[in-house]
């Protein structure tokens, strides 16, 4: 190396030290390589003075796959993507290095020391770090490499980044923490996290966004960390507890771009039902067949909004896991699941993956080799919760066999017409676990929670599909690729105020890794005394978890105690029922928000940063959201000093009116009645003119359209089939309007005085409803 310069303290002895004593390895130099036609293949030296293989595909115009195998030994692949190079690129050897290139993407390969950089657009985007040093000249961050046991083996690969002053990172699913996840340790191993505002979470996704402009996907099952500058300042690192290291670059500067780039490679959400985006009532759990079909009726009396009911306990505790309804307590499924159709409500069920140790079939199950085993060649059997005093053991979804028997019990049930599956647990498997596929406690524990929703998703597709419905699910756990078999929700929720702030900052990190469709338990799941008593809600923790979860992706209340409304003051079912009445207003404009998802991989919940890439100020605000494009959401938790962020523009308050200028904080009013809902500057949203009780699978019709206008407006909306071009200009005093949307009238929230408005060439009556500011409706009433 260039630049030695001789020192008396600490001289340098021309060989690399480091701070570790475990037995460790890693890259030095480039030995050799051979070129393919969408892939690299090269030879690594170590420092062990060993050899290492390292294959780097092309897969896009701006991302690659990188991999690196040890030695000789042999590996285990556990991809969760079978990712192979389908890009040309051209390759120049420098001599001091290697360049590989795409035309946008350029991949420089430094022979020694090894270093991998990534440019895009001829400007640096990352690069390994291999020189963490102290100032004894000592490694103290390994670069990328191997860890091994006392004989020698690999048990844990890593991979160094440099970490830049200013950078900043966003995802790995869901996780509680703090939206920015600089600064954290982030273990991915699916966790029955028993609340939701640890670091421990139900649905870690080893996908993450940088905001240089990339972003990784760690393509592996097996269980792994990522430390985001806690060890160092300097560097960020990646670890798998596996033999070879496998992950994908994205390279993009926009948010929106790293989203769709990798939901092309890794699957988009597939559309869900219209239904699904009404509103679920549950509770832990629903007892009787009398007990559902009487809350069912309440609603419709009470004329409540809602669109599905959903049962827990739907089979004898002892048998539970094996799809057959308890006929005690529901003595005639079929005809229940008809008078809720005749109610227009659909049914979900719940289910695990597990089968109790004694239950019906789970001798048939051991025998067959449907079970996972433990490494004595045993059914491993476990709690499956900490407070369970019964043994469990777990479906071996890596077993085709088994998939194949376990797909018929699930098409048995949902074919009597039930609408959808919450898939529930799957995350207590012990660590000596060995499943069919030959993967270890390690490498098979986040696998089996993503093929357990999988399995049950196809089966409900090969019922409903032919039927022409479309299958979902309720899922709480999954993996890398979960937004394949939508929806999710956040698992269990304590009901107090400063949770849910823990909860949106899980559902921002969700949907900025490919999920989409993602709730929340309105009125949180469980509430705990000072005595450890179980106790409901508040009326102010279930109205700010109402008002929140109402203006979620979807919404569902759920709870150890009763959740629906009328369980609670005169008060609180006012709010909620305003909430919910809005929520099937604004079906329209949630319903193609979700088909833009279905098309794009954009979460319907975003970040601020992915509508506002350019304002630094977003980067780390995390307890406010867009809904879609054109809805700024704040919701309300337990603050003395409410302080929302607006980005640039002229926000217009959904309720009032009133403008309020962006690109500052604002203190808006602090009610336990609203929460801050914004019309973003120049955007519309689609809503219906009447209020439901119910939703239909039908396309929307006689709509009415708000608008916040101060130039053009121009957006894209979407039904079943059909794309709106929506396009509004200021002319004057007058707004234009041409569009084939269905619209039955305009709501115009405007700064200036609205005196006409023209909708496809034709004039419309206008009024002025809102003595703060003018705002026209363009049908009178």
């Amino acid at each position: 190396m260039a630049n030695k310069v001789e020192v008396t303290y600490n001289p340098q002895l021309g060989y690399l030290k480091t701070v570790f004593t475990h037995p460790f390895d890693f890259l030095t130099e480039v030995q050799s390589y051979s070129q393919e036609q969408n892939a690299l293949e090269l030879v690594a030296g170590t420092y062990q003075k060993k050899t290492a293989r390292v294959r780097v595909d092309l897969l896009t115009e701006t991302a690659f796959r990188f991999r690196m195998y040890p030695y000789e030994e042999k590996v285990f692949e556990n991809a969760v993507f079978p990712l192979e190079g389908r890009q040309a690129y051209s390759l120049e050897d420098k001599g001091e290095c290697l360049s590989l290139s795409t035309g946008r993407m350029e991949l420089r390969l430094q022979k020694r020391p090894w270093q991998l950089s990534v440019l895009l657009d001829g400007k640096p985007l990352t690069h390994e770090n291999v020189c963490d040093s102290n100032v004894d000249n000592m490694c103290k961050y390994l670069p990328i490499g191997f860890d091994c046991d006392g004989q020698g083996n690999v048990v844990k690969v890593r991979e160094t980044m440099y970490m830049y002053s200013d950078e900043n990172f966003y995802g790995f699913g869901e996780k509680f923490t703090g939206f920015n996840k600089r600064g954290q340790v982030i273990h991915c191993r699916q966790s029955d996290a028993l609340s939701t505002n640890t670091e421990r979470s139900y649905q870690n996704i080893p996908y993450f966004m940088s905001s240089r402009g990339y972003s990784i996907l760690l393509n592996t099952y097996t269980d792994n960390v990522c430390d985001m500058g806690v060890g160092s300042g300097v560097s960020y690192g990646m670890e798998v507890a596996d033999k070879m290291l496998d992950y994908v670059m994205f390279c993009d500067r926009d948010y929106k771009g790293l989203l769709e780039g990798y939901t092309a490679l890794t699957g988009r959400s597939p559309m869900i039902p219209k239904w699904a985006f009404g509103l679920w009532m549950s509770k832990c759990s629903y007892r009787t067949q009398e007990e559902v079909e009487t809350v069912a009726r309440t609603l419709r009396e009470k004329k409540i909004p809602a669109d599905v009911i959903h049962i827990d306990g739907w089979q004898k505790m002892s048998n539970s896991g094996v799809w057959e309804w308890d006929l005690e307590r529901f003595p005639n499924p079929q005809g229940m699941i008809q008078t809720l159709k005749d109610l227009h409500f659909h049914l979900s069920l719940w289910m695990w993956p597990y089968i109790r140790v004694g239950a019906d079939s789970y001798e048939f199950a051991k025998e067959k080799g449907y079970l996972v085993m433990n490494e004595k060649g045993e059914v491993a059997t476990f709690h499956s919760a900490a407070t369970n005093d019964f043994y469990f053991a777990a479906f071996d979804f890596t077993n085709p066999e088994m998939v194949e028997w376990y797909k018929g019990l699930v098409k048995n049930v949902v074919k009597d017409g039930v609408g959808v599956i919450k898939t529930d647990f799957s995350e207590a498997l012990p660590l000596d676990a060995v499943y069919h596929d030959g993967s270890n406690g390690l490498q098979g524990h986040n696998k089996l929670p993503l093929l357990y929703a999988k399995t049950i998703y196809e089966a409900c597709a090969e019922v409903k599909l032919p039927a022409g419905e479309r299958p979902m699910l309720w899922g709480r756990s999954g993996y890398a690729g979960s937004q394949n078999y939508p929806g999710n929700w956040a698992g269990d929720s304590s009901t107090h105020e400063n949770n849910l702030a823990c909860v949106l900052r899980s559902g921002l990190s969700i949907g900025l890794s490919g999920v989409p469709f993602w709730g929340h338990d309105i009125g949180g799941f469980y509430n705990t005394d000072s005595d450890g008593y179980e106790c409901p809600p508040t009326e102010q923790q279930y109205v700010r978890s109402a008002q929140f979860g109402l203006l979620s992706p979807l919404s569902r209340c759920h709870g150890k105690t009763p959740r629906e409304p009328w369980n609670f003051s005169e008060r609180a079912q006012e709010i909620f029922g305003a909430y919910d009445r809005l929520r099937y207003r604004l079906a329209p404009y949630l319903y193609s928000t979700a088909i833009q998802a279905h098309n794009t991989g954009l979460p319907m919940l975003r970040a601020l940063l992915l509508e506002f890439p350019d304002d630094f100020t977003v980067q780390n605000v995390g307890m406010e959201y867009m809904l879609g494009e054109s809805l700024l959401v704040a919701p309300i938790f337990d603050q003395d000093d409410l302080r929302v962020y607006l980005p640039q523009g002229q926000w217009a308050c959904l309720r009032t009116g009133e403008f309020t200028s962006g690109g500052r904080w604002v203190r808006p009013e602090n009610t336990l009645e609203n929460i801050p809902v914004y019309l973003r500057e120049n955007t519309a949203v689609p809503m219906r003119s009447e209020d439901v009780l119910w939703s239909e699978e039908k396309n929307y019709e006689d709509l009415t359209v708000l608008l916040n206008i101060s130039g053009c407006v121009d957006q894209t909306f979407y039904d079943d089939g059909v794309e709106y071009h929506f396009r509004a200009v200021l002319q004057g005093e007058r707004a234009l309007v041409e569009t084939n949307l269905p619209v039955k009238a305009l709501k115009i929230y405007a700064q200036s005085p609205i005196t006409g408005a023209v909708l496809n060439g034709k004039a419309l009556s206008v009024q002025k409803v809102s003595p703060a500011i003018t705002v026209a409706c363009a049908e009178k009433g």
